[in-house]
């Protein structure tokens, strides 16, 4: 049934956008019901559940295929596709009859399912799940990249954010002399929320693992930029190397929407007067670079300058011993 499969699954992504979906979709499902229905008379229970379970991971991975053969499509297609996706597990869960939609719903499902949303996001959509995505990530080994404790509070009427890096502890030895000359880059994201926003760094500090840096930025920006999806700021940790390429050490999210001032004015204190929040430095993970995938493969400014700059960050990251 393999190559039949292929074929069914080819036959829906050259689907012209004119036909609907269930058009585009109905020559691979009549096909299944037909071989599921011989197959259900000649096997046991056991059996025809152990053939389910592969035809279901051999379609997911042909559609898995059909969406890496094409590129520059229109939304409609990863649409499709979705469509195709649903009608499938509706098709193999079969009212309960079939696989529970537990399993169906795991595994190679998650990343395609994932694959599938964000080919249908707008450029800006994306960019934001990737801060998203980093905003959800949890560090696995909390301890292994170090700490960063930090400070934040908007001020309604300066109209401004402020960040106060205070400082960090237990940092990467990214130096020959297993120590590192630390510093922190503050940037706020997604860049299309504030563009005219530009990062700030902290001084470097020099032959040390726990930098105290006690600097305070301020970002003028709208408070309604704050409260958009995906906003937040970004600490990246870096390693000053004086002749070379600097370092990267970790980095972390704090959402904007939870920073005091934000959702509801605050009289009186600034910045100082908000609580330190201790943030765990981590590496992007599968996640983020599942959006950062979607965007490499556009080729509107937006989306190649996008992924250009963190690129380069990925060079920093290589080179790190």
């Amino acid at each position: 049934m393999v190559a039949d499969i292929r074929k069914y699954v080819q036959h829906i992504s050259l689907s012209p956008d004119s036909i609907q979906n269930d058009e585009a979709v109905a020559p691979l499902m009549k096909y299944l019901d037909e071989k599921l229905a011989r197959l259900s008379a000649s096997l046991v229970k056991e059996n025809l559940t152990r053939v389910l379970e592969a035809l279901w991971e051999l379609l997911l991975q042909a559609v898995l295929q059909a969406l890496g053969a094409n590129s520059d499509v229109s939304t409609d297609f990863y649409g499709r596709f979705h469509f195709t996706l649903e009608a499938l597990v509706s098709f193999f869960h079969a009212e309960g009859q079939g696989l529970p939609l537990e399993s169906l719903r795991d595994g190679s499902y998650k990343r395609l399912e994932e694959e599938l949303r964000l080919h249908r996001c707008s450029t800006r959509e994306c960019i934001e799940q990737f801060y998203l995505d980093k905003l959800k990530q949890r560090s696995l080994e909390q301890n292994r990249f170090g700490r960063l404790s930090v400070r934040c509070h908007y001020e309604a009427a300066e109209q401004r954010l402020a960040v106060e890096v205070l400082h960090a502890a237990d940092l990467l030895p990214l130096d020959t002399n297993g120590l590192s000359d630390p510093f922190v880059i503050v940037e706020l994201g997604p860049p299309h929320l504030f563009p005219l926003v530009r990062s700030q760094r902290t001084q470097v500090k020099t032959r040390t693992l726990h930098p105290v840096y006690d600097e305070l930025f301020h970002f003028s920006v709208p408070v309604e930029a704050c409260r958009r999806r995906g906003a937040c700021v970004l600490f990246t940790v870096m390693d000053h190397d004086w002749l070379s390429t600097n370092d990267f050490a970790g980095e972390a999210a704090l959402s904007l929407s939870g920073v005091s001032g934000v959702l509801r004015p605050q009289a009186g204190g600034g910045a100082r007067a908000s609580q330190p929040v201790t943030l765990h430095l981590r590496r992007p993970r599968a996640q983020v670079r599942s959006a950062l995938r979607m965007l490499e493969g556009r080729n509107n400014k937006e989306a190649q300058e996008f992924v250009k700059k963190l690129k380069d960050l990925e060079k920093c990251m290589e080179a790190d011993p």
